[in-house]
């Protein structure tokens, strides 16, 4: 599982120290450690969390608010996983599901009350019926013991907006 906050080993041993405090850059990694996971499934070489975020600061993809998505979708490009940011609404989700996964802006911890985005999540999968429920992955501390959310929930905190991939094969390839 790749998670958003940075080890201090891995944050000293590549340099991370010059870009400034470790926690805070954790806060806003989201985005990049969702990527990190989307490159291993794609089999792929994975730069760590904090190689990640020194290329997003270098390609100036990193806002005070977060990671733009299309910077995100140009650097899984790069690094070999055809990727776009795109609208696409919540009830097309589970059809673009069956191919490839996701990386989607909902609210940490799916809340229902009203707010929308700020947290980057890999949508990976779902099983159907009558309430779907959407399998996911989450680089935040709350993500490493809940990996399931029903789409009426997961929808009420999301944007809309997604980073899409070329479809996922059985053995890795794209």
């Amino acid at each position: 599982m790749c998670r958003q906050l940075i080890a201090p080993a891995e944050w000293d041993l590549h340099g991370g120290w010059a870009l400034g405090d470790r926690i805070e850059w954790s806060n806003r990694a989201c985005g990049l450690a969702s990527l990190r996971a989307i490159l291993l499934a794609y089999g792929r070489e994975a730069p760590t969390v904090t190689e990640l975020l020194k290329l997003a600061v270098k390609h100036e993809v990193l806002t005070p608010r977060g990671a733009l998505h299309a910077g995100i979708a140009n650097l899984a490009t790069e690094l070999g996983v055809p990727s776009l940011a795109e609208p696409i609404p919540a009830e097309n989700l589970l059809g673009r599901l069956d191919d490839a996964p996701l990386i989607v802006s909902v609210t940490e911890q799916f809340p229902d009350d009203g707010r929308t985005g700020g947290h980057l999540v890999i949508l990976r999968g779902y099983d159907d019926g009558p309430e779907p429920v959407i399998r996911f992955r989450d680089p935040s501390a709350w993500g490493q013991s809940h990996d399931r959310v029903p789409l009426s929930r997961l929808s009420a905190s999301y944007t809309g907006r997604a980073i899409t991939f070329a479809p996922l094969t059985n053995n890795g390839d794209s």
